[in-house]
């Protein structure tokens, strides 16, 4: 490739000033050229034309290319323009995604030097794309915390992957603020007087120096006046508003002079001087539930915290994560005259597959009783908002609603799947919905004081760590960011830095980084012992038995009994059936209706399948041993053995639950011989993990928080002990299989898995309330279900059997139930002579929405 000798760059400073994010962007690209030794000259030859909104160049440019500009906010294109290239934007942030994707072809070497693929023209489907990054360790995160080279580093990489948000997080070092024996590691839990002094109320953090507090703001302000100036959005989230400060003898900093009467008006004159202080803080993130040290219910507070916001004199969006959140809340959100927004998680505490869980577990529906007064949202008449987006999504409302994921299902290895991340974009908006915030990797590490100095990159084997953590994650970031701007972005987007990293194994990375990256979240959504991420780690797996026999039943406090591996429920119980509400259907020779575990371990093992295939590829590559193609094949291992596991253990399990209703003791020979096959696969991910990753990954103080898969592996060699002890209690005669459990064992060895998208929906994308729905199902079969309800998790689904039209199923929701204040979902689900399908269902790859949506309109 010729490279030119220099650049001319065409960006005024009487048009984009050097406080205007557009002249970072075009500074970022001079840099980029003088990384290849490419000047930056006024009368070169090749020319970048800056252009934004309605400029008649662009017009003309995007003409002569033949392709449209969109009216999208944050749009932006790349255009042919004589030697040179025309960088478009539809506002500014748009031009900075234009500059900042030349700036990345021009550091990975493009060729042409700006790249073949023009004209580039996207836009955003997600609005709201953000990263939040926590501080929840005084010995692990102070250094990045005060690391200027590092904040430059990753706000441009943040910038350059299209994200909108950066969501600076503090104050989730715990979860309950009351009576909580574990609080040591203090720092930034209540934010407020470790950053800044309040003259007259009396408080402050007795073992903190004010130079120390005066580095904190100041280190604050440096961030967000970096995010800023690369067009980001900078939002702080602060978490707690109260603990017992008087009743946590471990703690290691003190804070002095908050009472029961002023850390409301302390906690109100705190918001507006942080915000006068640093007033590029676009919104605040509040918790506001029993968790954040505030009463549910205590709604006083809420008025003068959402005050002490508006005082500040600017908007200011005041962001409420959704756990309990009701009306009157946000009724004082309203009043306060600030923009608001709702938060709810995406799919409870772990990340799953992209589409919304349709339903909700049964555990999350409102008890008759609140557990307490401090509680009585959460855990009582809106404990349906817990893990989902419950009723925030009706046709008419004037907040907005931005889903945040947590990280509960994988923290440490690497994920970079594009079908989900470009899932993900198209679903995250959905029902009107602003878009999604993500917890970056890593999240919650050192969390509760667990924090280990050198320990955050998690490594002991050397030269695998790189200079900082977010680097090792480095493809997450890219295909996350870029597939929620636009799900269709062209494939060199990512490729182009897998070819930089990994050389000539960039092929057989990425098909192995995908099908990894499918893995947990599926097992997430499949086996939900516990919605919270401080009890459930799927990724290092605290073992739940399938057997009943035994004492270690790590998830009980979430879960209905019996706690065994077949009773946890799934994150959507509409469409995913449990090991035990498998056999039971099988047993009563009844037909199930939804996806079984065995589906699920097809799915899984297929994943196991591909991952295998791809790291023999990545094995003969040249560039094998290089740390970066290194730590992709030791996640992707592990990844693999831990699909093989958990496949074994849904089998395991649909024969144990067999055995339970049947007992008859064949049964348990296949349950384990699929455990022995779970066994060998966790080994297998131990041996690839035990030199590689520290033997005490710490996430928190639980034994279920900390460890590794190393460590794990002995409760997993117990399980198949289990199993003869279940075996011995079994009476002594052998018990013949009855006919139900005849039929059951015929119709497992016979079974087709359940298929999804036979039918054609024919539907309406939209209806008026008050009128009856229609739906057609077009396709065979012997009967079709249409199941629907309301865009609403405090509600049951309802179904319809349809009627046979033609080479169609019918059926019509009728007219009282459409006129509500909810969108409509609903899917068909058939039986016939090929077995059981759900239409639409989940597509190959996992990353598509399994149901249909009609708006109100």
């Amino acid at each position: 490739m010729t490279l030119p000798a220099a650049v001319h760059i065409d960006a005024p400073a009487a048009r984009f000033p050097e406080s205007s994010p557009v002249a970072w962007a075009a500074e970022h690209l001079r840099r980029a050229l003088a990384a290849r030794d490419i000047a930056s000259a006024p009368n070169a030859a090749t020319v970048v034309t800056l252009a934004l909104g309605s400029d008649a160049p662009a017009r003309a440019a995007a003409s002569a290319a033949g392709v449209a500009l969109p009216d999208a906010a944050e749009a932006m294109a790349l255009l042919p323009a004589g030697q040179g290239v025309l960088a478009w934007g539809a506002d500014e942030r748009g031009l900075v995604y234009a500059l900042t994707e030349l700036a990345d072809r021009v550091s990975h070497g493009a060729d042409p030097l700006f790249g073949p693929d023009l004209p580039l023209v996207e836009q955003p489907s997600a609005r709201v794309r953000s990263i939040a990054r926590l501080f929840c360790s005084e010995a692990e995160d102070k250094g990045w915390f005060h690391d200027r080279q590092f904040w430059h580093e990753y706000l441009s990489m943040l910038a350059t992957n299209r994200f909108n948000r950066f969501n600076l997080t503090l104050g989730m070092g715990y979860n309950y603020p009351y009576h909580n024996n574990y609080i040591t590691d203090v720092y930034f839990y209540f934010p407020y007087p470790f950053l800044l002094e309040m003259p007259g109320s009396g408080v402050d953090v007795k073992e903190l120096s004010p130079e120390e507090r005066d580095a904190n703001l100041e280190t604050l302000k440096f961030i967000a006046r970096e995010t800023a100036r690369r067009g980001i959005d900078f939002h702080l989230a602060l978490w707690t508003q109260r603990y017992d400060f008087d009743d946590v003898p471990k703690a290691w900093h003190t804070v002095r002079g908050i009472t029961d009467d002023n850390l409301a008006p302390y906690c109100r004159d705190a918001l507006t001087r942080l915000l006068l202080e640093v007033p590029q803080i676009k919104g605040l993130t509040f918790r506001v539930h029993v968790e954040g040290g505030i009463a549910e219910g205590d709604y006083a507070f809420w008025e003068q915290a959402f005050a002490g916001v508006a005082a500040a004199g600017r908007p200011v969006e005041i962001d409420m994560h959704g756990k309990g959140l009701d009306l009157e809340t946000i009724a004082i959100a309203r009043a306060s005259g600030m923009p608001f927004a709702a938060s709810p998680k995406y799919m409870a505490e772990h990340m799953g597959l992209p589409y919304h869980q349709s339903a909700i577990r049964e555990k999350e529906y409102p008890p008759p009783v609140a557990r307490s007064q401090r509680e009585q949202l959460s855990e009582g008449s809106r404990k349906f908002l817990r893990y989902s987006y419950g009723d925030l999504l009706p046709k008419e409302k004037d907040w907005k609603v931005v889903f945040r994921i947590w990280q509960g299902t994988q923290r440490v290895l690497m994920w970079g799947d594009p079908a989900m991340a470009a899932g993900y974009g198209r679903y995250s908006i959905f029902c009107g919905a602003e878009g999604v915030e993500l917890l970056e990797p890593n999240s919650w590490k050192g969390r509760m004081g667990t924090g280990i100095p050198g320990q955050r990159f998690h490594y002991q084997q050397m030269g695998l760590a790189p200079k900082w953590d977010w680097q090792k994650h480095a493809y997450q970031f890219r295909v996350w960011g870029r597939l929620l701007y636009c799900p269709d972005a062209p494939r060199d987007s990512w490729m182009r830095h897998l070819r930089a990293a990994c050389g000539d194994a960039a092929e057989a990375c990425e098909r192995a980084l995908s099908l990894a990256s499918r893995v947990l979240p599926l097992v997430s959504l499949a086996h939900g012992p516990s919605a919270s991420n401080n009890h459930y780690w799927p990724e290092v797996y605290s073992n739940l038995p399938v057997s009943p026999v035994g004492t270690r039943r790590p998830y009980g406090a979430d879960m209905e009994g019996p706690v065994r591996f077949g009773n946890a429920p799934t994150f959507d119980p509409q469409l995913f059936a449990t090991p035990r509400e498998y056999a039971e259907a099988l047993h009563a020779g009844r037909p199930e209706g939804r996806y079984t575990p065995l589906d699920v371990a097809d799915w899984l093992q297929a994943l196991a399948d591909g991952c295998d295939e791809a790291l023999i590829a990545i094995r003969r590559s040249d560039a094998f041993a290089t740390p970066d193609v290194q730590r992709v094949a030791i996640d992707v291992g592990i990844l693999s053995g831990m699909a093989r596991f958990f496949a074994g253990k849904f089998r395991a399990s649909v024969w144990v639950e067999l055995f339970l209703i049947s007992k008859a003791s064949a049964l348990l020979d296949r349950a384990e011989a699929q455990l022995k096959r779970a066994h060998l696969a966790w080994a297998s991910a131990a041996d690839i993990a035990r030199d590689v990753y520290h033997d005490d990954l710490t996430f928190g103080n639980q034994t279920w928080l900390r460890g590794s898969w190393q460590k794990r592996l002995q409760e997993i060699e117990i399980e198949l002990v289990d199993i003869q002890a279940l075996r011995n209690d079994a009476p002594h005669e052998t018990v013949q299989p009855d006919a139900g459990t005849r039929a059951a064992i015929a119709a497992i060895e016979a079974r087709r898995p359940t298929a999804g998208g036979t039918l054609r929906i024919e539907a309406a994308d939209s209806f008026e309330a008050g009128t009856a729905f229609s739906v057609r199902a077009v396709g065979g079969g012997t009967g079709a279900t249409l199941h629907y309800r309301h865009v609403n998790q405090a509600e049951r689904w309802k179904s319809l059997p349809m009627r046979r039209d033609g080479d169609a199923w019918a059926a019509e929701i009728d007219a009282d139930y459409t006129r509500s204040p909810w969108h409509l979902q609903f899917y068909v689900a058939a039986t016939g002579p090929e077995g059981t399908s759900i239409s639409p269902g989940l597509a190959a790859d996992l990353s598509n929405q399994p149901y249909r949506v009609a708006l109100q309109a």
